[in-house]
């Protein structure tokens, strides 16, 4: 049975959980979900009572709202929407707001007359027939618990179940299906978290949809009667402050490529990253980006070869080559050398550049199609993404047959290629 998405609502107080499914009791994964790529929520609820957040819903009529999917019924009854499930109308229906929300903080109360399927979309949009996609809260009054997890409306299917045994407060958050119940959904830029009664749920990093509308969910079936209240949303500003990738001074904000913790092989001293192991592998940014700039310190062991990779899927991405010019084998090749947009464009040649053992600055600095590489405070690298000289160097290179490379969102990847490399001082702001 497809899953929608969960409401977030603005509660008081806290009643008796309803799930009780215990850890042992958890449902096995969905397919082509693997537990160690889903991180824990741990953050605390935002706080709801600023007075910034704006009311979606006026308690007299739908003003604002438009009902997609199959048409059934939603109306206000003593100032709550109420929707009803049709059982012979299909596909799902969605009571959507006419204006479109990219990062937020939203929150709603929530509970049945009649139990059945739901949840809230947010960031959704409309393909062909008005089929509503996008992501979705799920609300799941079963004893399966798994209200607060993420589900792609017609898009992915689960993307954050509440499998894991650390999720057995996330199951037993919500209150009775009669109850109010309050859920609460955070987006900013990839990263998404959500929470049931103030208690975290998921949290999930993912790119797939950066902006749309949000969606009250009947979904079809025999029945169901759903309410919601306190439906308010704070936006939240589409470009970010500088963040210290290493501020915590751990790898609690990085990953290996698959999701597993980053090993043995990468350390952490005095605020210096470095890798100095064999089989380190290379590590991603838990969260994805696009336009930013950033910002870092490397420097690069005698002979050796190391970089840094942004617009990346998996490990393949733009480069900024990190290498010792004068004796690595790559040295001989034109764009495989330092600050290089590796294999696609060369630096400067006469790039301002501090001897091998010793610390250069470096930064990326990447909006909309301009690619730029800066050197010890020096630009040494910029080219336009689709332009001439783009096609030009593409085509050349060994990257020409992944369509869409050089385009895409994702985790910032620092490269083991090998030998021993040190990073200091990486701070980045979404741009």
């Amino acid at each position: 049975m497809h899953r929608t998405f969960s409401l977030l609502l603005l509660g008081s107080c806290l009643l008796l959980p309803f799930s009780t499914l215990s850890s042992t009791e958890a449902p096995s994964w969905p397919k082509g979900i693997d537990p160690a790529t889903l991180d824990l929520n741990t953050t605390q609820e935002p706080n709801l009572d600023s007075e910034d957040f704006v009311s979606l819903f006026n308690g007299h009529d739908l003003n604002g709202w438009t009902v997609r999917g199959s048409q059934m019924k939603f109306e206000v009854i003593d100032g709550e929407i109420v929707g009803t499930c049709t059982p012979e109308l299909k596909p799902n229906s969605f009571l959507c707001t006419d204006k479109i929300f990219s990062n937020f903080i939203f929150t709603a109360e929530f509970k049945w007359d009649i139990e059945g399927n739901s949840g809230i979309m947010f960031r959704a949009d409309t393909k062909e027939n008005d089929r509503v996609f996008g992501y979705q809260s799920e609300m799941d009054p079963s004893k399966r618990g798994w209200t607060g997890g993420i589900y792609g409306e017609a898009m992915d299917g689960w993307l954050y179940p509440l499998s894991k045994p650390e999720h057995d407060a996330a199951r037993a958050a919500l209150q009775s299906p009669n109850e109010w119940s309050r859920m609460t959904i955070s987006a900013q830029g990839s990263t998404i978290k959500t929470w049931i009664n103030g208690i975290p749920c998921a949290s999930l990093i993912d790119s797939s949809r950066i902006e749309g509308f949000f969606g009250l969910q009947v979904h079809q079936g025999d029945q169901g009667t759903i309410r919601w209240r306190n439906i308010k949303v704070k936006e939240l500003p589409t470009t970010g402050e500088n963040t210290n990738l290493f501020e915590s001074n751990d790898f609690s904000q990085w990953t290996q490529v698959d999701g597993s913790p980053v090993n043995e092989g990468w350390t952490i001293t005095g605020g210096t990253i470095s890798r100095i192991q064999d089989n380190a592998g290379d590590i991603i940014t838990r969260e994805h980006y696009k336009n930013f700039d950033l910002s870092f310190e490397w420097k690069i062991s005698k002979t050796g070869n190391s970089g840094i990779k942004y617009r990346t899927h998996g490990k393949l991405g733009l480069e900024y080559q990190i290498l010792d010019d004068a004796r690595h084998p790559d040295g001989k090749i034109v764009t495989h050398r330092s600050a290089d947009l590796y294999d696609l464009l060369a630096a400067r040649t006469d790039k301002p550049i501090n001897p091998v053992g010793e610390w250069n600055t470096g930064r990326i600095l990447v909006k909309g199609n301009n690619i730029q590489h800066w050197l010890n405070g020096e630009k040494v690298t910029e080219i336009e993404y689709g332009s001439e000289q783009w096609i030009e160097s593409f085509e050349k290179s060994k990257y020409r047959k992944n369509v869409g490379f050089g385009s895409w969102t994702g985790p910032i990847l620092l490269q083991d290629h090998g030998d021993n490399a040190w990073y200091r001082n990486l701070t980045i702001k979404p741009l």
